[in-house]
């Protein structure tokens, strides 16, 4: 793969894009192309062959899979390298993607390093498994810089094979003193499963703790050390305990076979024992041991993923809020002076980013707290005016392709009780859905009211909420068909208003809606 490749990178992220597209410059890369989601790349690759998708999963309009999916059947693009670069991490996730033909999977978020090396490893695989014919070098011309492929370990973890697939892998030691019922053990099971034998409980010892076993048969009536003791050994040994134990022995007293089942035997089949039978049993407690084990495993992840959720949360409420919060006001600071249009685009970009990574902190953590009843506001006296201003500021730059207008002139005294990080966020989200809702050059009008130890924020916009969505404009998840909506917006705004000790309501009719938000005042 050549560096003059026509790379498609493909995310309703703009700045995700511009980070992947400077690490692809980086690698020497220069054709590059850019598409805010699937149906703006399908239509951008029937017009321009590119060589090379680096997509995001969760797009509006057409995901990520989707396009790979019109790929793997488009002629043109069957056999194009595929990245999907997504937050996506489950195991389903993957398989889906997969099946469908992706060539490499990159788990958002990425270092410079991680992102390059599995872009090199996934282009170098392609060139090996088709390459194509060398041009024949012009004695006036140096040939084309070609990418040497780096080979990279690209094991996908949490895709197992199918349960009897796995079942076949397994090995089973035979523990007798006589050859001949090994012999005849081996023989009947030697189809199935790879077998281990040993001709003492001693040996039996230093097989298993040597060796993965996945099931033990053995005998009770041995020389030096009979069944029992070598149960107890394995039983005590933490690298074996976990072997299940299938006795068999001739002795089929009734405390002989419960005596082997208190040591921690899972069976006790009686000699002769009839093949049939014992494949079934062996099968049977394969299958059971196999299935604890991935419970085992699952449950491990689910605690270590408990402890990162709970480590991620505390970093995240504690740690990220404030460097964002520094983010936010340098960039408005950056804003606010004369600044060529270059970097005002680049400091446009920064306020961007950390206005949507303090609304994902707020809207995700906060909220499942909320919900809980677990969250506990850090309420102090801040300037709801000042506030108010600088949201309608920034949501006016936002919109300024629907030409709306914000009308908000803040009163004397607007000194609030609350949180102002989480009524930033709220207000945000507040006067973001008035726009979306309002007619191109529509006017929104705020006005701050007071009342009895509180104040009122009024948010009237221009159209009517649907009837549809009348009774249950504050649920969650309603939403009246927007375009990537989640039905989080105006829940969350009710949550936010309520846990800093408010309310959220809203009027509509005569072709206005009113969303009045109150906060309690000092």
């Amino acid at each position: 793969m050549h560096k003059s490749a026509a790379i498609l990178i493909v995310d309703d992220y703009l700045l995700i894009r511009t980070a992947v597209r400077q690490v692809l410059t980086e690698l020497g890369f220069s054709n590059v192309f850019q598409a805010e989601n699937g149906k703006t790349a399908q239509d951008l690759m029937r017009k321009q062959t590119i060589d090379i998708v680096i997509g995001d999963w969760g797009m509006p309009v057409m995901s990520g899979l989707d396009l790979l999916h019109w790929m793997r059947h488009d002629a043109r693009y069957a056999k194009t390298p595929f990245m999907m670069l997504t937050a996506e991490a489950n195991p389903a996730s993957v398989r889906s993607a997969l099946q469908a033909g992706v060539n490499a999977y990159m788990i958002k978020p990425f270092t410079v390093h991680s992102f390059a090396s599995k872009f090199m490893a996934m282009i170098g695989t392609v060139q090996e498994s088709e390459p194509a014919p060398e041009p024949v070098p012009r004695p006036d011309s140096a040939p084309p810089p070609v990418l040497k492929p780096t080979p990279v370990q690209a094991d996908v973890i949490g895709l197992q094979a199918p349960l009897a697939e796995r079942l076949k892998r397994c090995t089973v030691l035979i523990v007798d003193d006589v050859p001949t019922n090994i012999e005849v053990l081996a023989g009947a099971l030697k189809d199935e499963y790879a077998i281990k034998v040993a001709i003492s409980g001693r040996k039996a010892l230093e097989i298993a703790g040597a060796f993965p076993i996945d099931i033990i048969l053995l005998d009770i009536m041995m020389p030096v050390m009979d069944g029992f003791e070598t149960c107890r050994h394995l039983k005590a040994d933490p690298r074996t305990a976990h072997i299940p134990i299938i006795f068999l022995s001739a002795k089929d007293a009734v405390d002989d076979i419960v005596g082997g089942l208190r040591l921690g035997a899972v069976d006790y089949v009686s000699k002769p024992a009839d093949p049939t039978i014992l494949k079934a049993r062996i099968a049977t407690h394969l299958a059971l041991a196999t299935a604890m084990g991935d419970l085992k495993r699952q449950n491990e992840l689910l605690i270590e993923n408990a402890h990162l959720r709970e480590d991620v949360e505390r970093m995240t409420r504690h740690d990220l809020k404030s460097p964002i919060a520094v983010i936010l006001h340098a960039s408005q600071a950056l804003l606010a002076g004369d600044l060529p249009d270059a970097q005002r685009e680049r400091a446009h970009m920064i306020e961007m980013a950390a206005n949507h990574a303090l609304d994902m902190i707020n809207r995700t953590l906060d909220i499942h707290k909320m919900e809980k009843g677990e969250y506990q506001p850090a309420l102090q006296p801040f300037d709801l005016g000042a506030l108010l201003s600088r949201v309608a500021q920034q949501t006016g730059l936002a919109f300024t392709d629907r030409r709306i207008a914000i009308r908000f002139a803040a009163p004397g005294d607007t000194v609030c009780l609350g949180e102002s990080l989480l009524c930033y966020s709220m207000f945000s989200n507040a006067f973001k859905n008035a726009a979306e809702a309002a007619p191109p050059g529509g006017t929104i009008k705020v006005d701050v009211a007071p009342g009895p130890g509180s104040l009122h924020v009024v948010i009237d916009n221009e159209g009517e909420v649907p009837l549809t969505m009348r009774d249950r404009f504050f649920d969650k998840y309603a939403t009246a068909g927007k375009q990537g909506g989640m039905g989080l917006g105006t829940y969350s705004i009710r949550l936010m208003a309520e846990v800093q000790g408010g309310d959220a309501t809203m009027e509509t009719g005569d072709g206005h809606t009113r969303l009045t938000i109150t906060l309690p005042c000092v």
